[in-house]
């Protein structure tokens, strides 16, 4: 029997068979030429209605005789002969005689009927007995298993090749919107590189970069819509929405124009492409209106950024100029020349939100030579508005910032003076004498016998008690090298308050040498901040503590000397850690809300250490400063300079303490002793609140 594969290909066998009834012997299908097909398949069969048309060889797949043994073999397409109609008086000629074909039928029968056709009569009418000269026909012979198997094999051997290749002819077309989106792709990512690949010039590449940094593109988001078609040309409509640096976003609409070449679409570059306002030898450039700037103001309100507050807010808050043409390329393509910016402090780290953002238009220029205004005749494509600067708030209290000035004026020698709250780091106050430098912030310094609140800190961490008994003798020596007290003094056996009140050194160190190391010393130094950035929104310095790495240097840091830096504003958040039994990173803008600042960390001994800076104030080295009200502080003496035997290095003095919710840090350079340098520019600070 005759296998054509499904009924759809038994449909396109009548269909074909009709349409060469007038060229027998020629090829059932018609020649399809396409430049996008391969040869294979450029012979392409009528299709039945609402089917695909189907490739000459896989036709010819279809058309496969399965003999009884389930052998397939290719033959010249016959019909099969359809049984005579009874009373027709058609009959099969004897002895396999020819046959003379089928009523009305161009179709002729072989001269032998093949073996594997099997024509029989359709015997005779009903009530009739067997037809005159004929036998009763014997019955067909059961096919095969094997046959049977072999015609399924094909049927889905035959789906599959067919169903396969047209979907990879259908597949492998280029069309226009495949174009489109992989050129889209290239604008959106900003990979402007590759767009030349795209395009029929290769000049779409450095076009692109131009506009990008003409209008300070910060992304770009494109929709596309359905390619329009027409023969070897084709338009895509695509809607963009640019993102401007210091600006928001405009949206428009264009067209992708197309071209096929040699078998590929590719964008028709021109200008126009990109805005259809666009023409020959234009690009995009804009122009900026700045608005109103915000102000700079203290906690209460009071606006900060003018000329009659402090010196020391001054610097903070820093001065607005016109933009110089370096200012203008670090700020970006929002800014020209001459534009009113933040020079320093909080002006320029907040420049973005106190100036807002401009009315940005956008218009079009001769390419190469963005204009530094917009020209009369300049055609307008776009226009985004802007808003006025938003104010910024700083932490600083009016009335502890009146305090901090007043305790400082007058003092011969530089002295800074810092204000915090313990509660939130938030600084209060910062006063420095002489002006013209912000030492309170950006001074380095030594701490001296401050940093022994640290290192005793790190000692009850590692297992002293409060009740362990110290030996304060003249001298200690450590690596070879001899430390002394203050005074040379020797108090012999201590408390841990007396050694800590009476700023012992000798005490501490033996204590540090046998009990602590480098890197302990160095946690301890970090839980109060150091080796950390304060990033505070203005300059200041970064405290910084180098591990020990010998016991000689171990034992100088545990006193505050060695290789130990840090400012006024650092030394302020340590009492204020101890006041608050956490340690957290002072902060001076509090509108906007800083953001990213490290969780409080967790001062295990605040309460032993508040103790020992309690009894600094009432029987140790500040008892005579006449300090009133519950005031905890700790003296310090920080030795610079090079160190010369037999002779008495100079010092800086300290005094760093709090009062209720106000911590504070006191530096007077070359001050010599913290108690009678520092601490009474402290008490006249504490009695101004």
């Amino acid at each position: 029997m005759w296998y054509s594969g499904s009924w759809r290909a038994r449909a396109l066998t009548r269909k074909l068979r009709a349409r060469s009834a007038r060229s027998q012997g020629t090829a059932p299908c018609s020649l399809l030429r396409s430049s996008r097909t391969s040869a294979l398949f450029r012979p392409v069969c009528p299709s039945p209605r609402g089917l695909l048309p189907i490739p000459t060889p896989i036709l010819r797949t279809l058309l496969l005789s399965v003999d009884d043994e389930g052998i397939f073999r290719e033959r010249p397409y016959q019909p099969q002969p359809p049984p005579p109609a009874p009373g027709s008086g058609h009959r099969p000629a004897p002895g396999g005689a020819p046959s003379h074909g089928f009523p009305h039928s161009p179709y002729r029968l072989p001269r032998e009927t093949p073996a594997s056709w099997h024509v029989q009569s359709a015997g005779p009418a009903r009530g009739e007995g067997p037809l005159p000269g004929s036998a009763r026909p014997a019955p067909a012979p059961r096919r095969s298993r094997r046959g049977l198997l072999f015609s399924v094999l094909a049927a889905v051997l035959v789906a599959a090749l067919l169903g396969g290749g047209v979907y990879w002819y259908l597949s492998s077309r280029p069309v226009p919107e495949e174009t489109a989106d992989a050129y889209v792709a290239a604008w959106t990512s900003g990979d402007y590189s590759t767009l030349d690949q795209w395009a029929t010039s290769s000049e779409a590449s450095a076009f692109y970069t131009e506009v990008a940094e003409n209008l300070g593109v910060e992304s770009v988001e494109v929709t596309t819509g359905e390619a329009v078609v027409d023969g070897d040309t084709a338009t895509v409509p695509f809607t963009a929405t640019f993102t401007l640096s210091h600006s928001g976003t405009w949206t428009y609409d264009g067209e992708l124009p197309l071209q096929r070449i040699d078998g590929q679409w590719k964008v028709d570059f021109s200008p126009a492409v990109l805005h259809p306002e666009l023409g020959p030898g234009q690009t995009l450039a804009r122009t900026n209106a700045w608005g109103e700037r915000g102000r700079v103001r203290a906690a209460d309100g009071t606006p900060v950024d003018t000329s009659d507050v402090s010196g020391s807010i001054q610097m903070i808050v820093g001065e607005v100029g016109p933009a110089t043409a370096e200012d203008a390329a670090e700020l970006g393509p929002a800014y020209q020349e001459g534009d009113p910016v933040g020079k320093s402090g909080i002006q320029r780290s907040q420049q973005d939100r106190l100036a807002g953002t401009p009315t940005t238009v956008i218009h079009v220029v001769d390419q190469g030579a963005p204009p530094e205004g917009e020209p009369e005749d300049a055609a307008v494509v776009g226009t985004i508005e802007g808003s006025p600067g938003q104010d910024v708030t700083l932490s600083i209290d009016m009335a502890v910032q009146q305090a901090a000035v007043d305790a400082v004026i007058g003092q011969r020698k530089a002295t800074a003076l810092v204000a915090v709250r313990p509660s939130t780091g938030e600084v209060l106050a910062v006063a420095n004498v002489p002006g013209g430098f912000n030492r309170a912030l950006e001074g380095q310094y030594a701490p001296g016998s401050t940093f022994k609140i640290i290192s005793y800190d790190a000692l009850l961490d590692a297992g002293m008690g409060m009740d362990a008994t110290l030996d304060c003798a003249e001298t200690v020596t450590v690596g070879g090298w001899p430390f002394k007290n203050a005074g040379d003094a020797a108090y012999g056996e201590q408390s841990v308050t007396e050694a800590f009140a009476t700023s012992c050194n000798t005490a501490l160190i033996s204590e540090v040498v046998h009990r602590l190391d480098g890197g302990s010393l160095t946690a301890a130094a970090e839980r109060y901040g150091f080796n950390r950035d304060l990033s505070l929104g203005v300059p200041a310095l970064t405290p910084s503590f180098p591990t020990p790495d010998s016991d000689t240097l171990l034992a100088a840091a545990s006193i505050g000397q060695g290789q130990i830096l840090t400012s006024p504003l650092h030394m302020a958040t340590i009492p204020a850690a101890v006041a608050d039994g956490h340690w957290r990173p002072p902060v001076l803008v509090t509108d906007p809300a800083p953001a990213g600042l490290p969780d409080p960390v967790p001062v295990p001994a605040a309460e032993q250490l508040r103790t020992l800076m309690r009894a600094v104030v009432t029987d140790g080295t500040a008892k005579n400063v006449g300090f009133s009200g519950d005031v905890h502080g700790k003296t310090g003496t920080a030795e610079y300079g090079e160190y010369v035997e037999d002779e008495e290095m100079s010092a800086h003095g300290w005094f760093v303490g709090f009062e209720g919710d106000v911590a504070f840090a006191v530096l007077v350079e070359d001050g010599g002793s913290g108690a009678k340098a520092a601490a009474p520019v402290a008490r006249r600070f504490l009695e101004g609140l």
